[in-house]
Order: structure tokens, then sequence, then C-alpha cells
């Protein structure tokens, strides 16, 4: 029968959270029921809630979450009912030519809504397939992978999205080689799990810039070899030709367009940033083409949770992932809206949201 559950709705763009009792459908034979336990705040899920990216309401948000399984579905074999769960974006078939290909970020299935909430008899949108602000989600297997006892669910849940994103450019979408030469334009969530990633990669110079001052003491301490304000100037006094892979993660046209010209000749740019839709980039083409630079687009680091997911946490249990460095803030479900506001004033990385006890 359905279950209830209290979740932070938001009723319309620029509307604050309000955290209401909603209810959850039946489950399906592929579905796991997860009681959320906590949830990060990514900047996406309040650029959603204040209109700049999608116009879809009312609607559930959190991406970013851990959990534990409380029931599962008929045909469900990959977790049984008490297992600790980081819940994964993909939310793919499995059986399309992106998902059997490794890029199941791509598959067609992933954006469609799955209709599985309600509140006073009105659907409600799940946002980004997860809808994590709330004690209860709903997901198909798939986007279940358990946790190991060994990390905690906090972290596990920065692995679901800035950590798949940022590392995942790092070595799913870029491909950085050791030794290589890299600049990252923004030390937000992601901006710091692509600095976590090269280091692991053995990248040097690594060169991070970001306006906020506490968040280029936080890249040095995590093994940026430079840090500076955005600034070409700045970049090209470190290396004049330029960088071999440039990581663009502020989502706004500007830096896009400086991550284009700190590229080295022959180099590679990466785009990670969501800026709102109407935002267009420029490149000179006659600067351009002969430069042989390549641009790469990427979302959620084209994750393959049962690849990357474990990886993940195996460096997080060797200390190679200090993901925790990252959690500047935890609140509970009734203060989501403060929380929010924290990341609109770029305060802090990384806020989790409690939303029940382990």
């Amino acid at each position: 029968m359905p279950v209830g559950a209290r979740a932070a709705i938001i009723d319309g763009p620029g509307k604050a959270p309000v955290v209401r009792s909603i209810n959850l459908a039946n489950l399906r034979n592929d579905e796991v029921l997860v009681r959320t336990v906590v949830t990060g705040i990514c900047h996406t899920d309040v650029a959603w809630a204040d209109g700049q990216l999608f116009d879809s309401f009312p609607v559930v948000l959190g991406h970013e979450s851990a959990g534990v399984v409380e029931r599962v579905g008929a045909s469900v074999s990959r977790v049984n009912r008490g297992d600790r769960v980081a819940i994964a974006l993909t939310h793919h078939c499995g059986h399309c030519r992106y998902c059997e290909t490794g890029r199941p970020v791509l598959c067609p299935a992933r954006p469609d809504d799955p209709g599985r909430l309600w509140h006073d008899d009105r659907p409600l949108r799940q946002g980004f397939g997860t809808g994590g602000f709330a004690e209860l989600i709903i997901v198909r297997e798939g986007s279940t992978i358990p946790v190991p006892d060994n990390v905690p669910l906090a972290a596990a849940a920065l692995v679901g999205c800035a950590t798949s994103t940022g590392l995942g450019a790092v070595f799913n979408i870029a491909e950085v080689g050791y030794g290589s030469s890299v600049a990252i334009l923004g030390a937000g969530g992601v901006g710091l799990n692509v600095l976590l990633g090269c280091a692991v990669g053995g990248a040097d110079p690594i060169v991070v810039a970001d306006p906020d001052p506490d968040r280029r003491l936080l890249a040095s301490e995590l093994g940026a070899t430079h840090v500076i304000e955005p600034d070409e100037r700045a970049f090209r006094e470190i290396s004049a030709s330029g960088y071999e892979y440039v990581f663009e993660c502020a989502g706004r046209r500007e830096p896009m367009e400086l991550a284009i010209q700190l590229a080295e000749r022959g180099g590679t740019v990466t785009l990670i940033g969501a800026p709102p839709p109407d935002v267009e980039i420029r490149i000179n083409a006659l600067d351009f083409v002969p430069s042989q630079k390549r641009i790469l687009a990427c979302e959620t680091g084209n994750v393959r949770p049962d690849v990357d997911f474990g990886r993940y946490f195996r460096l997080y249990a060797r200390g190679k992932l200090p993901l925790d460095r990252l959690i500047t803030g935890t609140i509970p479900l009734d203060s989501i809206g403060s929380g929010f506001q924290l990341s609109r004033d770029h305060r802090g990385v990384r806020t989790i949201v409690q939303i029940t006890d382990e």
C-alpha cells in the first residue's frame, strides 16, 4: 500500500522550500524504497528552485543522497532491506545503446519522471529522478549502490553527484594523464572533486582559481599546487603557454570562455558548470581551429555507477579522497531554506541535510 513521508516541496520558481507530508506510490517490481538519511545541497538544486534551469513545479529536489533500504520490489536482487546505499543519478534502462556502451547518463529513459509522488492528490515532480529532500524516496534498482561499512553515508552521498561529476570529468571525460598541467576554474563541490581526481592521477601543476579565499585555502590543503584569483594574467604567470587540461566548474559564460582561452595548443577543455538556458559562449574560430584544442561537455562525469562508485569508496577508505573536508555544515530537514541560502551566497562547500538517523 502507498506510504507517507515528509518532504521539502518547491511550489514554484523563487518559492522557499516548505516541508509537508507527501504520499509515495506502491513499489513496482524493479523499484526500491529508501529511507533517506542524508542529502547534500547542490547548486543545481537551488538553480532549479530559483527557476534558472527548469520550469517544472511543484517539485521535490535533492539528488546527492544516501540512506537505508526499507523495501524492495519483487524482482530486485542487488539490495535487501537494511542495506546502506548511495543513490546514483543515471536511472538508466540498462539495454539501450548508450547503456551498453558505458554511457548510462545519456540513456533516453533517464530524464523521465517516474510519477511516484503526490501531495494532496496533486502529482509532484521527483527532481532529477531522486527527490532526495524527503524522508523516503523510490528509485529503480539500478540507481541503488551498496555502501561499504567503512564509508559514512554523508561521504557516500557526495559520491552520488559532486564526486562522480568531478572525478568522472577527470578520468571518464578528459582522461587526464600523469604529470599533465591542469587549470580548474571554480572551487565549489565539483571543482574540488576535480582537484582531488587530478591529485590522485598525478597531475602537476594543478592551478585552482576561485574568488573566495576560504575555498582557495581549502584547495591548497587538498593538493592544489597554486591557488589564485580567477584572472587570466594570474594563470599566465604560472604557465604562459596555457594548460594541457582546463576544467570549468562555475556555470557562467565568462569562466567558460576563459577556460577555452587558457588551454594550450592541442589542449582539452571540459565544461562542467550548469548555466541558465539562455547562456551562449563565444569562440574566435580563426584562433580555435588551427589550435586543435578540444572542448568536451560533462554531465555527472559520464558516471558508470557499478564501476565508479566502488572505486571512489575504496579511494575514500584509503584516505585518498578526503570528502569529509568538503562538508561544511549539517542542518535538519526543517532548516532546508537556510541551506539553500548558503548555496546562493556561495558560503561553504557542501551543506548536508540530515533527514533521518542512520
